[in-house]
């Protein structure tokens, strides 16, 4: 095996490693909405990190998506298509039921 095989096949493992990072920005807003939804502040603090999440969310399904189609880790392709799909719908959800 060359240099440049070893680079690839590196780079290709470490592919779909972090999908889930708009689930940093979902999270909390979702707290915030669920434990101190009433108060406006806690709604548009938590609207404004959520639609933050929801962007990141767009962008992380597209990659966890290609990975899927590439049969890359597709374990972990799947598992990261299930969380952001539900984190993303839960935080629609609560936004417009307030």
């Amino acid at each position: 095996m060359t240099d440049q095989e070893i680079r690839q096949h590196r780079a290709a493992e470490g592919s779909g490693s972090d999908h889930l990072w708009p689930l940093v920005l979902l999270g909390p807003a979702l707290f915030l909405l669920r434990v101190f939804g009433e108060h406006g502040w806690v709604y548009w603090t938590a609207a404004v990190v959520g639609v933050l999440g929801l962007i990141g969310a767009v962008f992380a399904i597209a990659g966890a998506g290609r990975d899927l189609a590439r049969r890359r880790r597709p374990w972990k392709a799947v598992f990261a298509l299930l969380l952001l799909a539900v984190g993303s719908f839960m935080i629609v959800v609560r936004l417009v039921e307030r």
